[in-house]
């Protein structure tokens, strides 16, 4: 295979000298006359000197490393590719298996309440739901309300955090439940502890 491109050494050499201005008759072969201004036209014409210069193994041997250089360059251009997409895919699925922050209050009928996180049910008797009430009305906004409820479901329902796997007073459920409670319940009385 590297016989048949021995014949054309004389042609590649031609754009070197073209552009150094000597005037040639030969024409200049287009592959290595498009970027003699770039850097990449010294080392091409590098390359082609000392492909003039060796015999037929060492032009394969250069075949060979100028084939491995461009396969590397073909997988490392697939890697990029395939962490762009495998990127994507895990965004995905991270999203998909994120929590919605759903929240729902409902009364039972012998007076409990069960307060649903998504997936987590935590029921309270009508004395804590006053609390967490209190607490949502007393408070400035909404981030003042998670700070208070946190700090009570940490101290008497901690079942609660751990079930709906809340570990800071930052976390959205309490946000989403603050609002539900604003929404649906009044303080009554206040609350006795």
């Amino acid at each position: 295979m590297a016989k048949k491109k021995t014949s054309s050494k004389s042609v590649s050499k031609t754009p070197v000298k073209a552009k150094a201005g000597a005037a040639q008759t030969e024409k200049p072969s287009t592959i290595i006359e498009i970027s003699l201004e770039s850097e990449a036209a010294e080392i091409v014409r590098e390359i082609v000197g000392i492909a003039e210069r060796i015999d037929e193994s060492g032009l394969e041997t250069l075949l060979n490393a100028a084939r491995a250089v461009d396969m590397k360059g073909k997988i490392e251009q697939f890697n990029r590719e395939l962490n762009v997409v495998a990127d994507k895919a895990a965004r995905r699925r991270r999203e998909l298996n994120a929590p919605e922050y759903r929240v729902q209050i409902e009364r039972t009928k012998d007076d409990f309440f069960i307060i649903q996180l998504d997936t987590a049910r935590i029921f309270f008797n009508r004395q804590e739901m006053r609390e967490i009430t209190h607490r949502c009305h007393a408070a400035k906004n909404a981030p003042d309300a998670a700070r208070r409820m946190y700090r009570w479901f940490e101290k008497e329902r901690s079942d609660l955090l751990t079930d709906a796997g809340i570990n800071s007073e930052r976390n959205p459920y309490l946000i989403d439940l603050y609002e539900q409670v604003i929404r649906t319940y009044k303080v009554k009385t206040p609350p006795t502890r």
